[in-house]
Protein backbone atom coordinates (compact mmCIF):
# COMPACT_ATOMS: atom_id res chain seq x y z
CA UNK A 1 0.00 0.00 0.00
CA UNK A 2 1.60 3.50 -1.21
CA UNK A 3 0.95 6.22 1.45
CA UNK A 4 1.38 10.00 1.26
CA UNK A 5 4.50 9.53 3.22
CA UNK A 6 5.94 7.36 0.18
CA UNK A 7 5.69 10.09 -2.09
CA UNK A 8 6.57 12.85 0.30
CA UNK A 9 10.00 10.83 0.81
CA UNK A 10 9.90 10.37 -2.60
CA UNK A 11 9.78 13.99 -3.58
CA UNK A 12 12.50 15.08 -1.06
CA UNK A 13 9.69 16.56 1.14
CA UNK A 14 8.33 18.72 -1.10
CA UNK A 15 4.94 18.48 -0.28
CA UNK A 16 3.26 20.58 -3.42
CA UNK A 17 4.87 17.43 -5.68
CA UNK A 18 3.98 14.69 -3.51
CA UNK A 19 0.26 15.80 -2.81
CA UNK A 20 0.62 16.03 -6.65
CA UNK A 21 2.06 13.01 -7.45
CA UNK A 22 -0.01 11.00 -5.18
CA UNK A 23 -3.47 12.42 -6.74
CA UNK A 24 -2.19 11.58 -10.02
CA UNK A 25 -1.40 8.03 -8.84
CA UNK A 26 -5.09 7.41 -8.51
CA UNK A 27 -6.05 8.47 -11.81
CA UNK A 28 -3.71 6.57 -13.73
CA UNK A 29 -4.11 3.44 -11.81
CA UNK A 30 -7.90 4.29 -12.73
CA UNK A 31 -7.24 5.16 -16.46
CA UNK A 32 -5.51 1.47 -17.23
CA UNK A 33 -2.56 3.65 -18.64
CA UNK A 34 0.28 1.94 -16.57
CA UNK A 35 1.16 -1.30 -17.22
CA UNK A 36 2.46 -3.26 -13.57
CA UNK A 37 2.86 -6.66 -15.47
CA UNK A 38 4.41 -5.13 -18.49
CA UNK A 39 6.51 -2.68 -16.40
CA UNK A 40 7.83 -5.18 -14.33
CA UNK A 41 8.98 -7.72 -16.91
CA UNK A 42 9.99 -5.01 -18.54
CA UNK A 43 12.11 -3.75 -16.25
CA UNK A 44 12.82 -6.40 -13.36
CA UNK A 45 15.45 -4.83 -11.32
CA UNK A 46 12.50 -2.85 -10.22
CA UNK A 47 10.74 -5.85 -9.06
CA UNK A 48 14.24 -6.80 -7.10
CA UNK A 49 14.28 -3.27 -5.59
CA UNK A 50 10.66 -3.87 -4.02
CA UNK A 51 9.17 -0.71 -5.08
CA UNK A 52 6.21 -0.12 -6.01
CA UNK A 53 6.10 0.16 -10.02
CA UNK A 54 3.98 3.03 -10.80
CA UNK A 55 5.89 4.88 -8.16
CA UNK A 56 9.10 4.19 -9.61
CA UNK A 57 7.77 5.17 -13.08
CA UNK A 58 6.16 8.84 -11.65
CA UNK A 59 10.05 9.72 -9.82
CA UNK A 60 12.82 7.36 -12.03
CA UNK A 61 11.40 5.49 -14.74
CA UNK A 62 9.68 8.71 -16.45
CA UNK A 63 13.07 10.44 -16.22
CA UNK A 64 14.73 7.55 -17.71
CA UNK A 65 12.40 7.24 -21.04
CA UNK A 66 11.03 3.96 -19.95
CA UNK A 67 7.93 2.81 -21.59
CA UNK A 68 4.54 2.76 -18.82
CA UNK A 69 2.75 0.62 -21.06
CA UNK A 70 3.32 -1.16 -24.71
CA UNK A 71 0.24 1.18 -25.90
CA UNK A 72 1.94 4.69 -24.65
CA UNK A 73 3.69 5.91 -26.99
CA UNK A 74 6.24 7.76 -25.52
CA UNK A 75 8.67 8.82 -27.91
CA UNK A 76 5.39 10.25 -30.15
CA UNK A 77 4.18 11.68 -26.65
CA UNK A 78 7.39 13.55 -25.94
CA UNK A 79 7.42 14.66 -30.25
CA UNK A 80 4.39 16.42 -29.88
CA UNK A 81 4.53 17.99 -26.06
CA UNK A 82 7.87 19.51 -25.78
CA UNK A 83 7.52 21.23 -23.09
CA UNK A 84 7.28 18.26 -20.95
CA UNK A 85 10.91 17.30 -21.45
CA UNK A 86 11.46 21.33 -21.34
CA UNK A 87 9.78 21.62 -18.22
CA UNK A 88 10.83 18.26 -16.38
CA UNK A 89 7.31 17.04 -16.35
CA UNK A 90 6.09 13.62 -15.90
CA UNK A 91 4.61 12.22 -19.19
CA UNK A 92 1.75 10.58 -17.58
CA UNK A 93 0.85 13.31 -15.59
CA UNK A 94 0.59 15.42 -18.60
CA UNK A 95 -1.43 13.53 -20.39
CA UNK A 96 -4.39 12.78 -17.37
CA UNK A 97 -4.25 17.17 -16.78
CA UNK A 98 -4.64 17.09 -20.55
CA UNK A 99 -7.09 13.93 -21.59
CA UNK A 100 -9.08 15.80 -24.18
CA UNK A 101 -6.08 16.59 -25.57
CA UNK A 102 -6.59 14.06 -28.95
CA UNK A 103 -4.07 12.70 -28.07
CA UNK A 104 -4.39 8.74 -29.25
CA UNK A 105 -3.18 5.54 -28.03
CA UNK A 106 -1.22 2.63 -29.95
CA UNK A 107 -2.57 -0.39 -30.58
CA UNK A 108 0.27 -2.95 -29.10
CA UNK A 109 3.03 -3.47 -31.44
CA UNK A 110 3.17 -6.81 -30.32
CA UNK A 111 -0.61 -7.57 -30.61
CA UNK A 112 -0.08 -6.16 -33.97
CA UNK A 113 3.06 -8.34 -34.76
CA UNK A 114 1.41 -11.32 -33.52
CA UNK A 115 -2.16 -11.11 -35.56
CA UNK A 116 0.06 -10.33 -38.95
CA UNK A 117 1.60 -13.64 -38.21
CA UNK A 118 -0.99 -15.41 -37.94
CA UNK A 119 -2.69 -13.80 -40.85
CA UNK A 120 -0.15 -14.35 -43.18
CA UNK A 121 0.30 -17.89 -42.21
CA UNK A 122 -3.73 -18.74 -43.42
CA UNK A 123 -2.41 -17.36 -46.73
CA UNK A 124 -0.43 -20.45 -46.95
CA UNK A 125 -2.57 -23.12 -45.68
CA UNK A 126 -3.63 -25.71 -47.83
CA UNK A 127 -6.90 -26.66 -45.92
CA UNK A 128 -6.83 -30.36 -46.46
CA UNK A 129 -9.90 -32.12 -47.26
CA UNK A 130 -9.69 -36.44 -46.31
CA UNK A 131 -11.87 -39.17 -47.60
CA UNK A 132 -12.09 -40.32 -43.53
CA UNK A 133 -9.91 -38.25 -41.16
CA UNK A 134 -7.47 -40.89 -39.84
CA UNK A 135 -7.53 -40.97 -35.34
CA UNK A 136 -4.96 -38.69 -34.07
CA UNK A 137 -3.97 -39.59 -30.22
CA UNK A 138 -2.39 -36.55 -29.19
CA UNK A 139 -0.28 -37.03 -26.35
CA UNK A 140 1.00 -34.41 -23.61
CA UNK A 141 3.04 -34.12 -20.57
CA UNK A 142 2.20 -31.82 -17.40
CA UNK A 143 3.70 -30.76 -14.17
CA UNK A 144 1.87 -28.14 -12.29
CA UNK A 145 1.34 -26.45 -15.80
CA UNK A 146 -2.34 -24.99 -15.03
CA UNK A 147 -1.62 -21.60 -16.68
CA UNK A 148 0.32 -23.67 -20.12
CA UNK A 149 -2.79 -25.79 -20.20
CA UNK A 150 -5.55 -22.70 -20.14
CA UNK A 151 -3.77 -21.54 -22.76
CA UNK A 152 -3.02 -24.02 -25.22
CA UNK A 153 -6.84 -25.62 -24.98
CA UNK A 154 -8.16 -22.25 -25.61
CA UNK A 155 -10.61 -22.32 -28.69
CA UNK A 156 -8.53 -25.81 -29.03
CA UNK A 157 -10.74 -27.46 -31.28
CA UNK A 158 -11.24 -24.73 -33.63
CA UNK A 159 -8.09 -24.63 -34.57
CA UNK A 160 -7.51 -27.53 -35.13
CA UNK A 161 -9.33 -27.78 -38.77
CA UNK A 162 -9.68 -31.21 -37.80
CA UNK A 163 -11.85 -33.30 -36.15
CA UNK A 164 -10.69 -37.04 -35.24
CA UNK A 165 -8.21 -36.58 -32.55
CA UNK A 166 -8.43 -37.86 -29.00
CA UNK A 167 -6.32 -36.34 -26.10
CA UNK A 168 -4.25 -38.11 -23.33
CA UNK A 169 -2.56 -35.69 -21.05
CA UNK A 170 -0.03 -37.79 -18.76
CA UNK A 171 0.06 -35.80 -15.27
CA UNK A 172 3.83 -36.09 -13.69
CA UNK A 173 2.42 -35.53 -10.16
CA UNK A 174 0.98 -32.06 -10.50
CA UNK A 175 -0.08 -30.18 -7.25
CA UNK A 176 -1.56 -26.74 -9.14
CA UNK A 177 -5.12 -27.43 -10.12
CA UNK A 178 -3.86 -29.15 -13.43
CA UNK A 179 -6.03 -32.70 -13.19
CA UNK A 180 -9.34 -30.73 -11.87
CA UNK A 181 -8.69 -28.26 -15.02
CA UNK A 182 -8.30 -31.53 -17.41
CA UNK A 183 -11.79 -33.11 -16.27
CA UNK A 184 -13.28 -29.55 -17.11
CA UNK A 185 -12.89 -29.82 -20.81
CA UNK A 186 -15.49 -30.54 -22.77
CA UNK A 187 -13.03 -32.49 -25.25
CA UNK A 188 -11.95 -36.18 -25.68
CA UNK A 189 -9.54 -36.30 -22.99
CA UNK A 190 -7.73 -39.35 -20.89
CA UNK A 191 -5.99 -38.63 -18.19
CA UNK A 192 -2.87 -40.38 -16.39
CA UNK A 193 -2.39 -39.58 -13.26
CA UNK A 194 1.43 -40.60 -12.19
CA UNK A 195 2.42 -40.22 -8.76
CA UNK A 196 6.62 -38.85 -9.37
CA UNK A 197 7.82 -36.93 -11.74
CA UNK A 198 8.31 -39.44 -14.96
CA UNK A 199 10.68 -38.72 -17.72
CA UNK A 200 9.50 -36.89 -21.05
CA UNK A 201 10.84 -40.94 -22.82
CA UNK A 202 8.94 -42.70 -20.19
CA UNK A 203 5.31 -40.60 -20.35
CA UNK A 204 4.80 -41.05 -23.87
CA UNK A 205 5.68 -44.25 -23.80
CA UNK A 206 2.52 -44.76 -21.01
CA UNK A 207 0.77 -42.86 -23.47
CA UNK A 208 1.03 -45.06 -26.23
CA UNK A 209 0.43 -47.84 -24.73
CA UNK A 210 -3.56 -46.77 -24.55
CA UNK A 211 -3.25 -44.73 -27.44
CA UNK A 212 -6.19 -45.74 -30.34
CA UNK A 213 -4.80 -43.37 -32.65
CA UNK A 214 -3.44 -44.29 -36.42
CA UNK A 215 -0.98 -41.31 -35.54
CA UNK A 216 0.73 -40.27 -32.18
CA UNK A 217 1.12 -36.75 -31.92
CA UNK A 218 3.55 -35.79 -29.49
CA UNK A 219 2.89 -31.95 -28.19
CA UNK A 220 4.27 -29.92 -25.25
CA UNK A 221 1.68 -28.07 -22.60
CA UNK A 222 3.28 -25.06 -23.49
CA UNK A 223 2.20 -24.67 -27.08
CA UNK A 224 -0.26 -22.22 -28.40
CA UNK A 225 -1.73 -23.76 -31.38
CA UNK A 226 -2.95 -21.29 -34.77
CA UNK A 227 -5.80 -21.89 -37.23
CA UNK A 228 -5.31 -25.18 -39.04
CA UNK A 229 -1.90 -26.80 -37.21
CA UNK A 230 -3.58 -30.56 -36.88
CA UNK A 231 -4.92 -30.23 -40.42
CA UNK A 232 -1.52 -29.73 -42.26
CA UNK A 233 0.40 -31.78 -39.93
CA UNK A 234 -1.98 -34.79 -40.69
CA UNK A 235 -2.01 -33.75 -44.89
CA UNK A 236 1.73 -33.78 -45.22
CA UNK A 237 1.67 -36.94 -43.80
CA UNK A 238 -0.79 -38.49 -45.83
CA UNK A 239 0.79 -36.81 -49.42
CA UNK A 240 3.97 -37.77 -48.74
CA UNK A 241 6.03 -41.34 -48.93
CA UNK A 242 7.76 -43.15 -46.05
CA UNK A 243 7.26 -40.26 -43.55
CA UNK A 244 8.25 -41.14 -40.17
CA UNK A 245 7.21 -37.71 -38.34
CA UNK A 246 6.35 -34.30 -39.73
CA UNK A 247 7.09 -31.76 -37.52
CA UNK A 248 5.89 -27.81 -37.21
CA UNK A 249 7.32 -24.34 -37.44
CA UNK A 250 7.54 -23.01 -33.64
CA UNK A 251 7.77 -18.92 -32.57
CA UNK A 252 8.84 -17.89 -29.96
CA UNK A 253 5.86 -15.62 -28.19
CA UNK A 254 6.06 -11.63 -26.64
CA UNK A 255 8.46 -11.78 -24.02
CA UNK A 256 8.09 -8.10 -22.40
CA UNK A 257 11.36 -8.53 -20.14
CA UNK A 258 13.96 -6.59 -21.91
CA UNK A 259 16.55 -9.78 -21.80
CA UNK A 260 14.49 -11.77 -23.58
CA UNK A 261 11.90 -9.20 -25.94
CA UNK A 262 14.76 -9.22 -28.56
CA UNK A 263 13.66 -13.14 -29.47
CA UNK A 264 9.81 -12.25 -29.24
CA UNK A 265 8.28 -13.44 -32.51
CA UNK A 266 11.49 -14.83 -33.95
CA UNK A 267 11.57 -18.51 -35.40
CA UNK A 268 12.85 -21.35 -32.73
CA UNK A 269 12.15 -24.29 -34.81
CA UNK A 270 12.58 -24.71 -38.55
CA UNK A 271 14.06 -28.37 -38.26
CA UNK A 272 17.42 -29.36 -36.46
CA UNK A 273 20.90 -29.40 -37.65
CA UNK A 274 24.06 -30.20 -35.95
CA UNK A 275 27.33 -28.41 -34.92
CA UNK A 276 30.67 -29.92 -32.95
CA UNK A 277 31.89 -28.66 -29.55
CA UNK A 278 35.06 -28.95 -28.81
CA UNK A 279 35.59 -30.65 -24.89
CA UNK A 280 34.14 -33.60 -25.65
CA UNK A 281 34.02 -33.87 -29.54
CA UNK A 282 30.10 -33.83 -28.71
CA UNK A 283 27.59 -33.00 -31.51
CA UNK A 284 25.31 -30.13 -30.57
CA UNK A 285 22.01 -30.36 -31.95
CA UNK A 286 20.71 -26.81 -32.90
CA UNK A 287 17.43 -24.95 -34.23
CA UNK A 288 17.88 -23.96 -37.81
CA UNK A 289 16.95 -20.42 -38.18
CA UNK A 290 16.97 -19.76 -34.65
CA UNK A 291 15.98 -15.67 -33.90
CA UNK A 292 15.07 -15.28 -37.63
CA UNK A 293 12.80 -12.59 -37.80
CA UNK A 294 12.12 -13.71 -41.46
CA UNK A 295 9.31 -16.18 -40.54
CA UNK A 296 7.78 -16.61 -44.09
CA UNK A 297 11.04 -15.78 -46.14
CA UNK A 298 11.21 -18.76 -49.00
CA UNK A 299 13.83 -20.89 -46.75
CA UNK A 300 11.81 -21.56 -43.90
CA UNK A 301 8.54 -21.50 -45.48
CA UNK A 302 8.12 -24.53 -47.44
CA UNK A 303 8.48 -28.32 -46.79
CA UNK A 304 11.10 -30.44 -46.83
CA UNK A 305 12.96 -33.38 -45.01
CA UNK A 306 15.24 -32.79 -42.36
CA UNK A 307 17.12 -34.79 -39.95
CA UNK A 308 15.25 -34.19 -36.99
CA UNK A 309 12.61 -32.38 -35.77
CA UNK A 310 11.76 -31.18 -32.16
CA UNK A 311 9.09 -33.02 -30.31
CA UNK A 312 7.58 -30.39 -29.00
CA UNK A 313 5.37 -30.55 -31.82
CA UNK A 314 5.97 -33.85 -33.81
CA UNK A 315 3.11 -36.01 -35.71
CA UNK A 316 4.44 -39.78 -35.91
CA UNK A 317 2.55 -43.38 -37.17
CA UNK A 318 1.87 -45.11 -34.61
CA UNK A 319 3.29 -48.03 -36.45
CA UNK A 320 6.38 -46.38 -36.96
CA UNK A 321 7.00 -45.78 -33.02
CA UNK A 322 5.94 -49.34 -31.76
CA UNK A 323 8.26 -50.39 -34.94
CA UNK A 324 11.70 -48.53 -33.17
CA UNK A 325 10.57 -49.19 -29.84
CA UNK A 326 9.07 -45.41 -28.71
CA UNK A 327 11.46 -42.97 -27.00
CA UNK A 328 14.33 -44.32 -25.34
CA UNK A 329 14.24 -43.85 -21.61
CA UNK A 330 17.63 -43.63 -20.97
CA UNK A 331 16.92 -39.87 -21.10
CA UNK A 332 15.48 -37.72 -19.07
CA UNK A 333 14.04 -34.25 -20.78
CA UNK A 334 16.82 -34.04 -23.32
CA UNK A 335 17.90 -35.89 -26.78
CA UNK A 336 15.24 -38.61 -27.00
CA UNK A 337 13.37 -36.94 -30.05
CA UNK A 338 16.98 -36.47 -31.67
CA UNK A 339 17.42 -39.83 -31.09
CA UNK A 340 14.73 -41.02 -32.53
CA UNK A 341 14.95 -39.46 -35.41
CA UNK A 342 18.36 -40.50 -36.16
CA UNK A 343 16.94 -43.93 -35.57
CA UNK A 344 13.93 -42.83 -38.30
CA UNK A 345 16.78 -41.96 -40.59
CA UNK A 346 18.65 -44.82 -40.19
CA UNK A 347 15.74 -47.13 -40.95
CA UNK A 348 15.16 -44.85 -43.66
CA UNK A 349 11.80 -42.95 -42.66
CA UNK A 350 11.95 -39.33 -43.59
CA UNK A 351 11.17 -36.40 -41.18
CA UNK A 352 9.36 -33.64 -42.97
CA UNK A 353 9.43 -30.06 -41.54
CA UNK A 354 6.05 -28.40 -42.56
CA UNK A 355 5.97 -24.30 -41.82
CA UNK A 356 2.61 -24.09 -42.19
CA UNK A 357 1.60 -25.69 -39.29
CA UNK A 358 2.70 -22.70 -37.20
CA UNK A 359 2.56 -22.45 -33.41
CA UNK A 360 4.01 -20.35 -30.61
CA UNK A 361 5.71 -22.04 -28.10
CA UNK A 362 6.66 -20.87 -24.49
CA UNK A 363 8.91 -23.04 -23.48
CA UNK A 364 8.75 -25.87 -21.00
CA UNK A 365 7.63 -26.16 -17.84
CA UNK A 366 7.83 -29.69 -16.78
CA UNK A 367 11.38 -30.95 -16.68
CA UNK A 368 13.29 -31.03 -13.54
CA UNK A 369 12.60 -27.14 -11.13
CA UNK A 370 16.19 -27.66 -9.45
CA UNK A 371 19.73 -26.60 -11.58
CA UNK A 372 22.15 -28.55 -9.91
CA UNK A 373 20.26 -31.71 -10.84
CA UNK A 374 19.33 -30.24 -14.20
CA UNK A 375 22.92 -30.04 -15.26
CA UNK A 376 23.79 -33.58 -14.02
CA UNK A 377 20.89 -35.10 -16.15
CA UNK A 378 21.70 -32.90 -19.04
CA UNK A 379 24.90 -34.10 -18.64
CA UNK A 380 23.99 -37.47 -18.58
CA UNK A 381 21.55 -36.88 -21.92
CA UNK A 382 24.33 -35.65 -23.95
CA UNK A 383 27.20 -38.66 -22.53
CA UNK A 384 24.14 -41.15 -23.89
CA UNK A 385 23.82 -39.47 -27.25
CA UNK A 386 27.19 -39.43 -27.62
CA UNK A 387 27.97 -42.97 -26.66
CA UNK A 388 25.23 -44.30 -29.28
CA UNK A 389 25.66 -41.33 -32.01
CA UNK A 390 29.14 -40.16 -31.50
CA UNK A 391 30.80 -42.18 -34.80
CA UNK A 392 27.95 -42.12 -36.87
CA UNK A 393 27.29 -38.61 -36.81
CA UNK A 394 31.25 -38.42 -37.39
CA UNK A 395 30.49 -40.02 -40.51
CA UNK A 396 27.66 -38.15 -41.69
CA UNK A 397 28.46 -34.87 -40.73
CA UNK A 398 32.17 -35.06 -42.45
CA UNK A 399 30.74 -36.63 -45.67
CA UNK A 400 27.62 -33.98 -45.53
CA UNK A 401 30.57 -30.88 -45.59
CA UNK A 402 32.81 -32.66 -48.30
CA UNK A 403 29.34 -33.20 -50.94
CA UNK A 404 28.07 -29.75 -48.96
CA UNK A 405 24.41 -31.26 -48.80
CA UNK A 406 23.70 -28.86 -45.89
CA UNK A 407 21.69 -31.61 -44.67
CA UNK A 408 23.46 -32.77 -41.23
CA UNK A 409 25.29 -29.31 -40.93
CA UNK A 410 25.17 -25.73 -42.63
CA UNK A 411 29.16 -26.12 -41.63
CA UNK A 412 31.72 -25.87 -44.20
CA UNK A 413 34.54 -28.47 -44.09
CA UNK A 414 37.12 -26.39 -42.45
CA UNK A 415 41.14 -27.29 -43.57
CA UNK A 416 44.14 -25.50 -41.42
CA UNK A 417 47.53 -26.09 -43.65
CA UNK A 418 50.59 -25.66 -41.30
CA UNK A 419 53.81 -24.63 -43.52
CA UNK A 420 56.51 -22.46 -44.23
CA UNK A 421 56.40 -23.41 -48.21
CA UNK A 422 54.41 -20.79 -49.74
CA UNK A 423 54.77 -22.76 -53.03
CA UNK A 424 52.86 -25.26 -50.89
CA UNK A 425 50.64 -23.45 -49.63
CA UNK A 426 49.33 -21.59 -52.41
CA UNK A 427 48.60 -24.71 -54.31
CA UNK A 428 47.01 -27.01 -51.93
CA UNK A 429 44.92 -23.74 -51.02
CA UNK A 430 43.94 -22.93 -54.10
CA UNK A 431 42.86 -26.63 -55.01
CA UNK A 432 40.66 -27.07 -51.63
CA UNK A 433 39.13 -23.56 -51.97
CA UNK A 434 38.05 -24.09 -55.56
CA UNK A 435 36.27 -27.02 -53.66
CA UNK A 436 34.43 -24.67 -51.69
CA UNK A 437 35.91 -25.54 -48.31
CA UNK A 438 37.49 -23.05 -45.74
CA UNK A 439 40.98 -22.74 -45.60
CA UNK A 440 43.24 -21.85 -42.75
CA UNK A 441 46.82 -20.76 -43.25
CA UNK A 442 49.13 -21.21 -39.97
CA UNK A 443 53.02 -20.60 -41.09
CA UNK A 444 53.86 -20.68 -37.86
CA UNK A 445 54.88 -24.27 -36.32
CA UNK A 446 54.88 -22.53 -33.01
CA UNK A 447 51.02 -21.50 -33.28
CA UNK A 448 49.06 -24.55 -31.76
CA UNK A 449 45.78 -23.30 -31.53
CA UNK A 450 43.83 -25.08 -34.56
CA UNK A 451 40.37 -24.15 -32.92
CA UNK A 452 37.08 -26.17 -33.06
CA UNK A 453 35.72 -25.37 -36.30
CA UNK A 454 39.10 -27.80 -37.89
CA UNK A 455 37.81 -30.54 -39.31
CA UNK A 456 40.92 -31.46 -41.34
CA UNK A 457 45.00 -30.52 -40.34
CA UNK A 458 47.70 -30.64 -42.81
CA UNK A 459 51.20 -30.05 -42.42
CA UNK A 460 54.02 -30.87 -45.07
CA UNK A 461 56.74 -30.31 -41.78
CA UNK A 462 58.07 -33.09 -39.67
CA UNK A 463 58.98 -30.46 -36.91
CA UNK A 464 55.84 -29.11 -36.38
CA UNK A 465 54.59 -30.78 -33.10
CA UNK A 466 51.10 -31.99 -33.71
CA UNK A 467 50.43 -33.81 -30.30
CA UNK A 468 50.43 -30.36 -28.96
CA UNK A 469 47.61 -29.17 -31.05
CA UNK A 470 44.84 -27.45 -29.29
CA UNK A 471 41.60 -28.74 -31.49
CA UNK A 472 38.60 -31.52 -31.54
CA UNK A 473 39.41 -34.73 -30.63
CA UNK A 474 38.15 -36.60 -33.51
CA UNK A 475 40.62 -34.23 -35.90
CA UNK A 476 41.93 -35.54 -38.94
CA UNK A 477 45.65 -34.80 -39.08
CA UNK A 478 47.76 -35.18 -42.49
CA UNK A 479 51.43 -35.34 -42.92
CA UNK A 480 52.41 -34.72 -46.37
CA UNK A 481 56.01 -36.43 -46.17
CA UNK A 482 57.92 -39.42 -47.57
CA UNK A 483 58.07 -40.45 -44.24
CA UNK A 484 55.62 -42.30 -41.68
CA UNK A 485 54.78 -40.75 -38.77
CA UNK A 486 52.29 -42.25 -36.37
CA UNK A 487 51.47 -38.97 -35.04
CA UNK A 488 49.08 -38.55 -37.74
CA UNK A 489 46.26 -40.32 -39.00
CA UNK A 490 47.10 -40.32 -42.70
CA UNK A 491 50.83 -39.64 -44.40
CA UNK A 492 50.50 -38.34 -47.49
CA UNK A 493 53.74 -39.05 -50.11
CA UNK A 494 54.98 -35.81 -51.96
CA UNK A 495 53.14 -35.49 -55.34
CA UNK A 496 51.38 -33.48 -57.01
CA UNK A 497 47.03 -33.05 -56.73
CA UNK A 498 46.93 -33.53 -52.79
CA UNK A 499 43.66 -32.80 -52.55
CA UNK A 500 41.87 -35.52 -54.70
CA UNK A 501 44.66 -37.65 -53.24
CA UNK A 502 43.42 -37.04 -49.65
CA UNK A 503 40.08 -37.22 -50.57
CA UNK A 504 40.23 -40.75 -51.95
CA UNK A 505 41.69 -42.07 -48.74
CA UNK A 506 39.18 -39.94 -46.52
CA UNK A 507 36.63 -41.88 -48.50
CA UNK A 508 37.60 -45.18 -48.36
CA UNK A 509 38.47 -45.11 -44.92
CA UNK A 510 36.12 -43.01 -42.81
CA UNK A 511 33.16 -43.04 -44.87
Amino acid sequence: MVTFKDFLIKSKFNVKKARLYQESYDKIMESGLFDKSYYLKAYPHVEKAGMDPLLHYLFYGARENKFPSPTFNLVRYLQEYPEIEKNNLNPLIHYIDNENSGFTMDKSPFGLRRQKIIDTNKSFLSNYEFDTEPLVSIIILNRNGLGHLQRLFKDFDEKTNYSNYEIIVVDNASCDESVEYLYSLDLPITVIENSENVSFSKGNNDAVKIANGEYLLLLNNDIEPTYGWLNELVGCMLNNNDVGSVGAKLIFPYYEDMENQGKSYTIQHAGVKFREERTPYIYGPYHDKMFSTLIFSSDVNHQKEVISNTAACLLVPKDVYVELGGLDENYFYGYEDIDFAFRLYQNNYKSIYNPFALLFHHESATRVEDEDEKNRLNYENIMHFYDKWGTYIFKEMLKDKINQNHFFTDKKLDVTIISKNNEFISELSKDLNNKGFNVRIIPNLNNFDIGEDCDILISNNENYDVDKAVSRLNLIKVLISNNEDSRYDICLEKQENYADKLFNIIEDRYL
